[in-house]
């Protein structure tokens, strides 16, 4: 009777050994699968996960810039950009934004026929650092938006599903830092200033 019980105990700790390295295997399976369909927060760029410097400049996940959208109503630019306007006519309007560490942004918003025809970013930034910092931050933000970029003529160039191309630029000159950010349509007359 004592083998008998003694070789079921064995079979059983085997058993539930078994069963225990089964599920943990099948959990760690299903952690990875999960994981890999589900996005990671710091490429979904969902609100509270915003980097710093994305958070920043006020970017969202369903607007081409600042909450403002391309063909969206002239009229919404006024409503989002706080502040007054540095330059305003006919064609576009300037607004900037300043940040603690004396960097700022300027953004040109350019309309045709009453509507967003193009926005034109100018980041005035203080080193070669905070340029590559913004880089790091900007590039997967918009190649997660609007896929892979194309590099030409020194900028990174992507391509968006409603038609709107949107181009990152190193500026720099000197101890002049800076990115320019242009987005319009694919195609379109060029509105935004050629600098």
């Amino acid at each position: 009777m004592n083998r008998i019980a003694l070789l079921f105990l064995v079979v059983s700790t085997v058993f539930v050994q078994q069963a225990c390295n089964s599920k943990k295997t099948a959990s760690n399976q299903t952690t990875d699968s999960s994981t890999a369909t589900s996005p990671d927060p710091a490429v979904d760029y969902a609100p509270e996960a915003m980097p710093a410097r994305l958070a920043g400049l006020g970017l969202t996940r369903d607007s081409h810039w600042r909450g403002i959208n391309l063909g969206d109503a002239f009229s919404v630019v006024k409503e989002k950009e706080k502040g007054d306007a540095f330059e305003s006519d006919a064609k576009h309007v300037g607004y900037t934004v300043e940040f603690p560490n004396l960097e700022t942004a300027d953004m040109l918003y350019y309309q045709a026929g009453g509507k967003v025809s193009a926005i034109e970013i100018d980041l005035f930034l203080n080193s070669r650092q905070s340029v590559d910092e913004y880089r790091k931050a900007l590039e997967p933000y918009f190649t997660t938006r609007y896929g892979t970029p194309k590099s030409t003529a020194g900028a990174l160039t992507w391509t968006g599903s409603t038609s709107e191309q949107l181009s990152l630029k190193d500026v720099s000159k000197g101890k002049d830092f800076g990115l320019k950010i242009r987005i319009q349509p694919v195609g379109g007359p060029v509105t935004a200033s050629t600098k």
